[in-house]
């Protein structure tokens, strides 16, 4: 009787063959005196394994068969753990921390931007975060990750500097830092959402401006005071997420706004969006599973905007926006404006 290792690991074992008779008792065993190291997997045709080949004669054994066959118990004991095997480094991707390096790179830079303007910031912020300040940019990055901010640019290049008085530089700074792979962090995006949400939206950062709007969505509490404003802000800016919750909110405590809060200056779309929320709340009939474009102009924006993501295309706009991009139909802008 031989034992062989089929593992791909070494392994040092104590080990022995028992044969028993019908009754269960033994009746042939034999143990090794030392353990034995066990290497890899052996080739098919070489006997590298241990144990007993004079074991016990075969005429003594046929005495033992149990209805034809042999009962023989295998015993082993490991007397080493296997050793842990070697855990490889394999460095991250080096890509987005290229890319990250590549932001405010002077020398390789073909685009220089002056942001900010003292006398036209908010006094309440600090002159580090208002004073002027240079940027350096890469053309064929903008133009790919910010196409509106690199038409800006023209063909100047680095001779000619690129104006921009209507953000912060810090905002401007993070903004770049977010077009060259970077994240912003949660505290930052909660204190600066609105800015965020107006660069963004200007120069056409979509990811960011609706990361920004989430970040706004997350941390304001809508009340009938405040309704108004944040819906006007919404319509203005297109984001329609907000709008959404400002709709949500609108359904919810009806009774009491349509006592308290005048329309006269709401949005035109409005009506649309009020219908589709109270749609969402009402209960349908069973039998009532209504058609796809019944369940677009339902459904909630996070789920259209990633239908829209799917398909290649901006996630950035409107309710209507969305619905038409996913229907395949040209949209008529004279419901935005």
């Amino acid at each position: 009787f031989n034992l062989y290792n089929l593992s791909d690991e070494s392994i040092k074992i104590s080990f022995g063959f028992c044969v028993r008779d019908s009754n269960g008792q033994e009746v042939a065993k034999k143990y090794s005196l030392v353990p034995k190291i066990f290497g890899p997997k052996p080739p098919v045709n070489e006997g590298t394994g241990y144990g007993f080949p004079n074991y016990i004669n075969r005429s003594i054994l046929m005495n033992f068969l149990v209805e034809g066959a042999l009962i023989v118990n295998v015993r082993m004991q490991m007397t080493e753990p296997p050793k842990a095997p070697t855990v490889a480094f394999i460095p991250k991707n080096p890509f987005f921390k290229i890319m990250s390096s590549l932001s405010m790179n002077e020398d390789s830079s073909d685009i220089v931007f002056i942001v900010g303007d003292d006398e036209a910031r908010d006094t309440a912020k600090t002159k580090a975060e208002t004073s002027p300040a240079t940027f350096y940019a890469h053309s064929f990055i903008l133009k790919r990750c910010a196409s509106q901010l690199e038409e800006l640019c023209g063909s100047g290049g680095k001779d000619s500097s690129v104006f921009i008085n209507d953000v912060r530089p810090d905002i401007f700074r993070h903004m770049l830092h977010y077009i060259y792979g970077g994240e912003l962090a949660g505290s930052y995006l909660k204190a600066n959402a609105k800015e965020i949400i107006d660069a963004a939206d200007k120069y056409g950062i979509s990811s960011l401006k609706l990361e920004a709007e989430a970040s706004l969505v997350n941390a304001t509490t809508i009340s009938v005071e405040n309704m108004m404003d944040h819906l006007l802000y919404a319509d203005s800016k297109n984001c329609a997420h907000l709008k959404e919750a400002v709709m949500d909110f609108i359904v919810e405590n009806k009774f009491d706004i349509l006592q308290k809060v005048s329309f006269k200056d709401a949005p035109g779309t409005m009506i649309s969006d009020v219908l589709a929320a109270v749609a969402r709340v009402e209960p349908k009939p069973i039998n009532d599973k209504g058609s796809d474009e019944d369940q677009l102009s339902v459904m909630r924006i996070a789920d259209l905007r990633e239908r829209v993501h799917l398909k290649g295309l901006d996630v950035d706009g409107s309710r209507e926006t969305l619905i038409a991009a996913l229907k395949g139909k040209p949209m008529d802008w004279s419901m935005n404006v």
